[in-house]
């Protein structure tokens, strides 16, 4: 299991994490309950950049956490096909995961061409 967290978006701000194929949010503002995500789920998962998060308009900690970014940390947003997004820090390994697990699902869902018959 890896670790992944939520800085902005519908989801409340917090530690989450990503396994196989799962995204595991913060659910309520007491992350008492969470919410379980997966790779299906996603319409869009894509790398941002710092820019990109504070145009959001994020908390005063999220900033201070954005200025203290390391060379192996990822941002990156998801938008859900229920329409909902959230914005998500991780680590590149983490991210490389995430990629990947959707890669797979993605190709998972295509139908299977059938080869031309030999007539």
């Amino acid at each position: 299991m890896s670790k992944i967290t939520i800085l902005a978006g519908d989801f409340p701000s917090g530690n989450g994490h990503f396994s196989f194929r799962n995204f595991t949010l913060p659910g309520d503002s007491n992350h008492y309950l969470c919410e379980t995500v997966n790779i299906n789920q996603l319409e869009s998962f894509n790398k941002i950049n710092k820019e990109m998060v504070t145009m959001l308009g994020v908390s005063e900690r999220t900033e201070r956490m954005l200025d203290d970014l390391t060379e192996d940390q990822v941002l990156f947003m998801v938008r859900l096909k229920d329409k909902r997004r959230f914005v998500g820090l991780a680590d590149k390994r983490t991210y490389d995961k995430m990629n990947t697990a959707r890669r797979i699902e993605g190709n998972r869902n295509q139908p299977i061409a059938k080869a031309p018959s030999a007539a």
